[in-house]
């Protein structure tokens, strides 16, 4: 039980990557589908480098974020293609 909480309180403590890059707030990848996996992703590759630093200590936090982004990026899939296609035009 006391496991299950403390990952609970990670996963709300980590913050969406989906949601950060649907926002105002997010500037690494653009709009593009599956974004928020896209930016855990390249949090943890990122700390596999010798001079990761930060990157490194973030990487738990991204590792517990990936599949709450995966179902994010999904549900909002709709959306992110709309308007893609609005920017385009």
């Amino acid at each position: 039980m006391r496991l299950m909480l403390t990952v609970l309180t990670m996963a709300l403590l980590t913050g969406c990557a989906t949601v950060n890059e649907s926002s105002s707030y997010g500037h690494m990848c653009g709009l593009h589908p599956y974004c928020g996996v896209t930016v855990d992703l390249e949090i943890i590759k990122g700390a596999a480098d010798d001079n990761a630093g930060a990157m490194s200590a973030l990487t738990p936090f991204a590792v517990i974020d990936l599949p709450f982004s995966f179902v994010a990026d999904t549900l909002i899939l709709p959306y992110t293609i709309f308007h893609m296609k609005s920017a385009d035009e």
